[in-house]
């Protein structure tokens, strides 16, 4: 079966997993236009060799995967393929090495529901595993668009083109969007049509390209870069990022397109991830600060300080959480008084004491509207929300709705991102309870970038007494006194 990989990292890369077989493969795809002739689909599969049998062969051993990938709109099949994916060949059968494949389907602007089937030749076990997708296709002639960002492995001028080549360079991919230790290069790919059309032909412009935290959006310092070209119907950007420093958490690799007035006309994001055990973040000066000179002084209990670090989860990014847990695991007052200093100094320079006060305040008016139980107002999900963002403009509590659980609807006239950058307007957040008594509310949808999306979120407020649920809706059949939809289009 096709299923999400999830480590402590909670890894958004997709795993074709057949257990039967034991086949383990890394699925992933980017979309791509060539002028004159339309988009295309790339598709990017990485079979780990040490979840296939190899077969011995005149004195080699070579494993052997079939493939059948097929394209539909509705019930129309528009493409297919199927094909035998080989391994190179080993001298010794403790020694797997990973195989990749890679193909490229030409398809039109729409959308495009995709199966994949997967099969161990060398296997006893012949049985077929599957799994499906959707693909929307979205290209333009009239305005700056980019492509999908292709992850490499490693890319080089090409000497005899092949499936690899694109703009006289062979690509490598890199199918996993998790980057563990022993990586420490992030190189990619990417295209941007219509420069010329939309600034006008041989215009100067930027790209500009950078990481970011992926709940946060705070581009990571040391990590940005910039390249100038002349507006083509095609510009291609290939770059790379020294990451051995880079600490673990979740990350955005961000490329922008900027006109020759700096701003910006066109903005595409890949999510990956990172683990690095050795790295760690870089709070400003910290073992050079000197708590006993600044505000923290006045704490010296260690679980009022375990809890000022705690208190910080929902405004800080995965590296900071785990930086966090190492300082309450530590549990040595100097070094939870240094972390809060720096922590807060960061955000506030000048009044790092008054940055702080502001945030508790908020802190104490989310566990009195919030705690759950033994869970603070900060470890829930309402909780965590309203510190990140703020008090919503608008709020919905329905709490006895004919055949729904109990739920909230949030809105947000404008959001402001962590880094003061960039804003998000109207946008919207559904939060449900699904033990239907108590204060346990659960983020089940928003529009919001960076969080959690589900179309079929109204079908799953419906499951209190409807668990036939056909996987093909999104939306639940109307009932009396059924008011969700509504107050989501239109919040009260």
């Amino acid at each position: 079966m096709l299923r999400k990989f999830f480590s402590t990292l909670s890894i958004v890369v997709w795993c074709l997993s057949c257990q039967a077989s034991n086949v383990t493969a890394y699925f992933s795809y980017a979309v791509f236009n060539t002028p004159g002739k339309g988009p295309y689909v790339e598709t990017y599969l990485t079979v780990s060799g040490n979840s296939v049998v190899f077969k011995k062969e005149k004195g080699k051993y070579k494993g052997a995967v079939q493939i059948t990938m097929t394209f539909k709109q509705g019930t129309e099949i528009v493409k297919t393929t199927s094909y035998n994916l080989l391994s190179p060949d080993v001298a010794d059968s403790s020694n797997k090495p990973n195989f990749i494949d890679q193909q490229r389907f030409s398809l039109a602007n729409g959308k495009y529901d995709y199966e994949i089937f997967i099969q161990d030749n060398n296997s006893e076990k012949k049985d077929q595993f599957s799994s499906k997708g959707t693909i929307e296709i979205k290209m333009s002639t009239a305005q700056i668009q980019a492509s999908d960002i292709q992850l490499l492995e490693s890319y080089s001028k090409s000497v005899s083109p092949s499936i690899l080549t694109k703009n006289g360079y062979d690509l490598i991919p890199y199918g996993i969007d998790y980057y563990p230790d022993e990586m420490t290069k992030l190189a990619f790919y990417s295209e941007t049509y219509n420069t010329d059309a939309v600034m006008g032909k041989d215009q100067k412009f930027a790209f500009v390209y950078y990481i970011e935290s992926y709940e946060t959006l705070e581009k990571m310092e040391g990590y940005h870069a910039f390249s100038k070209q002349l507006a083509s119907p095609v510009n291609v950007l290939m770059g790379q990022f020294d990451i051995k420093t880079l600490p673990t958490g979740n990350y955005n690799l961000v490329i922008e397109v900027k006109d020759n007035e700096n701003k910006v006309q066109s903005q595409k994001k890949h999510f990956f991830q990172r683990r690095n055990v050795v790295a760690k973040i870089a709070l400003k000066d910290i073992d050079a600060v000197d708590p006993n000179m600044t505000f923290v002084s006045k704490y010296k209990n260690k679980d009022t300080l375990k809890e000022m670090i705690r208190c910080l989860w929902p405004i800080s990014s995965s590296s900071e959480r785990e930086w966090q847990n190492n300082q309450i695991a530590s549990a040595e007052e100097s070094t939870m008084q240094k972390y809060i200093y720096a922590f807060w100094s960061n955000k506030n320079e000048k009044n790092p004491e008054g940055e702080w006060n502001k945030y508790y305040e908020q802190v104490r008016i989310v566990d009195k509207l919030f705690r759950a139980g033994k869970y603070p107002g900060y470890y829930t999900d309402r909780g965590r929300v309203y510190l990140q963002y703020g008090a919503p403009d608008a709020r919905q509590e329905v709490t006895s709705e004919p055949d729904s659980y109990p739920y909230e609807i949030w809105q947000y006239y404008r959001i402001k991102s962590n880094d003061n950058t960039q804003m998000q307007t109207n946008k919207k957040f559904v939060f449900y309870n699904r033990e239907l008594a108590g204060n346990k509310y659960v983020l089940i949808h928003s529009e919001a970038r960076g969080e959690i999306k589900d179309a079929r979120w109204q079908l799953k407020l419906k499951q209190r007494t409807d668990f036939k649920v056909n996987l093909d809706d999104e939306t639940p059949k109307s009932t009396p006194g059924s008011a969700a939809g509504d107050l989501f289009t239109n919040p009260r």
